[in-house]
């Protein structure tokens, strides 16, 4: 894998042309990366690699013109495949090649130039007379270079800023500063930056300020703003539609930190870790007193895999409900369950014998077990978006054994949550999306944005593939699919394997850790693969280890800032990167497989395993940790933030500690009071649910009288009818 290349690590955490005295994000020295074997095939195309020998053949003779068109060619002929820029990290050629004309001398970019200059003028008009973005990507994508790419990535800034997504607005403002004193210059690759731009930078500078502001990254605005007032102190122009000196504007803006909307205040987990950025912090602090209700999830054919064999633990906690108003749901892999948060009552509902089930409107007969052995960790989760709920359904098998006899299929389905109380709009089973006799697999719940969703496709043969495909939200029509990479086959081609793969959606951006070797980013409007890392994978997995839910976890990219977190399962390895760029920022091994990334505040990352760790997200350094040694009090589910405090289950506890300092704040016998156990913790309205393997319970206020063992169950989930 590739190291951070000094400055370059420093300039995209935010310390762009400040001081590195006042920076608060220097990076460590690391050591050179070492070589490593792939365990991953990627969309390289050979003719590409050969093509830019000839480039830097080019450029060493100073042959310009066959330089520029060179380039021109390869961009137009093979934009969007992938180049290794340096080992372990991969670019878009088109993206590439702009990054390499950013290098060239005066001269050979006035030749590219003239050539590109048409073209991007017509796309700004067009911008200009249409109030459009569209012309302005193109801009960017196509001839970034051009004359005209300092105008459009201010423009896109500007929208950016304007839509909220700031981490979108630092990436295009970033690209329109100078190199900070210190960087790498000749032609490196790695990182763009427009090399003349005639736009003034103070403003520029100024706004990159106001992002850290609105991010609520008051202190980093703070130091920012003391070098800005050091070097332009006379620096003039417009912020907030108001025209004067820039640094008493942002002294005045910065003084008034209530205008900062944190996303702390979210309130409803309305997927898998809460939110599609996977990071998701409850306001307020939880007050968990008694048991208030109980429904038991009767366990499904998962539980028979042990005949198989299968886990080392009968049935694992793989239950992740959400939330939607009053509502919570549950899902498996046969039904989806809708009770009222408040009471355990079915959803919709005033007659408490009505059955919770509202997919499928008929129950099905007996599904029928693999006949090959299956390996893996059956999870099941789901997304609510737009008063629609979105989950994944069928087999949890997405590799299928060679000579399986049955037809393993999963499906997405969509329920009308706002109008039709869970009425299914539409249906699509994995069988409808066959290549050549080859079935795909949907992996884990989709992610949404606007009338598409995003989702993980798998298939073990003929070479085990992953891809990420893109479903309209009417009609659940396909609109695009893209191979993100191939993986040699990690175990055994008779057995059926089970994986649950999730995207995190941050600013248009999807990024994939596929727990195979590689970690990927990819532009949501057309699936374009921004960039791709690779890392050594561990190959040598057991079965049991793979159907261990105590040894592997559910761990989908974490996004905050502009900044991702990353622990794949097929690694030790806890990684940071530049989101936009793909660039380490840090990596450590950690000690034990880290199974939950549970939430990012402005100073600490909380994950999870056997133990529960707080770890320093400038650096990775370790700051805290809590739990304990003997295996009774592992960590037992998946636990959140809320408050100032992270709530973490045990199997007989669960531990309230504080994020920033990792003192514990209280121990709560969950077993020795209440009769049951730990498991995924969900947050609807004041109440704390527990996902346990086949129940869930909800806990109301301290005010609340503690209930006996069992008392106040819900069995309506047994009944033989639906809705």
């Amino acid at each position: 894998m590739h190291k951070p290349r000094g400055c370059i690590a420093l300039l995209v955490l935010g310390a762009i042309c400040f001081s590195a005295e006042n920076s608060p994000a220097q990076m460590e020295p690391q050591a050179a990366a070492g070589k490593f074997r792939e365990s991953v095939s990627l969309d390289v195309n050979n003719a590409v690699l050969k093509k830019m020998g000839s480039v830097q053949d080019f450029l060493a003779g100073a042959q310009w013109e066959d330089a520029v068109n060179s380039l021109i060619q390869i961009s137009a002929e093979y934009g969007d495949t992938l180049y290794p820029e340096s080992p372990g990290r991969y670019l878009r050629v088109a993206e590439y090649c702009q990054n390499l004309l950013a290098g060239f001398p005066p001269e050979a970019i006035q030749i590219y130039r003239e050539k590109v200059d048409p073209r991007a003028r017509r796309w700004l008009e067009e911008a200009e007379a249409q109030s459009s973005v569209g012309p302005l990507l193109q801009i960017v994508d196509q001839t970034l270079m051009s004359s005209y790419g300092d105008d459009a990535l201010y423009r896109l800034g500007e929208r950016a800023w304007e839509r909220g997504e700031l981490g979108q607005a630092r990436d295009y403002w970033r690209k329109l500063l100078p190199p900070p004193p210190g960087a790498e210059g000749g032609r490196d690759a790695g990182l763009f930056y427009y090399p003349d731009s005639d736009l003034p930078v103070p403003p520029i500078l100024a706004r990159l300020i106001l992002v850290s502001f609105f991010q609520g990254d008051f202190e980093r605005a703070e130091a920012e703003l003391a070098v800005f007032r050091e070097r332009h102190p006379q620096a003039v122009g417009s912020l907030a539609g108001q025209e004067g000196n820039l640094a008493e504007q942002l002294s005045k803006i910065l003084s008034d930190r209530s205008q900062v909307s944190l996303p702390r205040d979210q309130r409803e987990m309305q997927t898998f870790a809460g939110h599609q950025t996977r990071n998701f912090r409850v306001g307020h602090q939880l007050d968990v007193g008694a048991a208030t209700w109980s429904f038991r999830v009767p366990l499904v054919w998962s539980q028979e895999y042990t005949r198989k064999p299968a886990f080392g633990q009968r049935v694992p906690p793989g239950l992740f409900p959400v939330v939607n108003g009053e509502h919570v749901f549950i899902n498996d892999s046969e039904r989806i369950y809708a009770l009222n948060w408040k009471t355990g009552a079915p959803a919709w509902s005033n007659d408490p014998q009505a059955s919770p089930i509202i997919y499928p409107s008929v129950l099905q007969g007996a599904v029928r077990l693999p006949f090959r052995s299956v390996v893996g960790v059956p999870r099941f989760t789901m997304t609510v978006a737009d008063g629609r709920l979105y989950a994944r359904m069928g087999s949890p098998v997405t590799s299928v054994a060679k000579d399986e006899r049955l037809g393993l299929f999963s499906e997405l389905v969509c329920l009308d949550l706002e109008q039709g109380e869970g009425k299914l709009l539409w249906k699509i089973s994995s069988a409808e999306l066959r290549e050549q006799n080859f079935v795909w697999s949907f992996e884990g719940a989709p992610v949404v944005a606007g009338d598409r969703l995003f989702v993980v496709l798998h298939r073990g043969f003929p070479e085990v593939q992953t891809n990420v495909a893109c479903f309209s939200t009417e009609t659940g029509e396909m609109l695009w699919n893209r191979k993100v990479c191939l993986a040699l086959r990690n175990i055994e081609e008779g057995v059926n394997y089970i994986t649950h793969l999730l995207l995190t959606l941050a600013e248009g951006q999807l990024y994939l850790s596929t727990d195979m070797g590689a970690i990927a980013s990819l532009d949501s409007l057309d699936g374009k693969i921004n960039w791709v890392v690779t890392y050594p994978s561990e190959e040598d997995v057991s079965r049991r280890d793979l159907s261990d839910h105590m040894t592997t976890g559910l761990v989908p990219c974490l996004y905050d800032q502009g900044i991702l977190f990353v622990a794949p399962q097929d690694t030790r390895k806890l990684m940071a990167f530049d989101a936009t760029s793909g660039l380490l920022l840090w990596e450590r091994d950690w000690p034990e497989q880290i199974r939950n990334l549970l939430g990012v505040t402005a100073t600490t990352l909380v994950v999870s395993g056997n133990q529960l760790f707080g770890i320093d997200r400038a650096n990775g350094a370790l700051r805290w940790k809590t739990g304990y040694l003997d295996p009774e009090g592992f960590g037992y589910g998946r636990g959140l933030l809320a408050g100032d405090n992270v709530y973490w289950p045990l199997r007989e506890e669960l531990l309230v500690v504080d994020i920033e300092r990792g003192l514990l704040r209280q121990r709560i016998a969950l077993y020795a009071l209440q009769g049951t156990t730990g498991g995924n913790l969900i947050v609807a309205g004041d109440q704390l649910l527990i996902a346990q393997p086949h129940r869930v319970t909800a806990f109301g206020n301290h005010g609340m009288v503690p209930a006996s063992p069992g008392q106040k169950e819900n069995h309506s989930a047994t009944k033989a009818q639906s809705r």
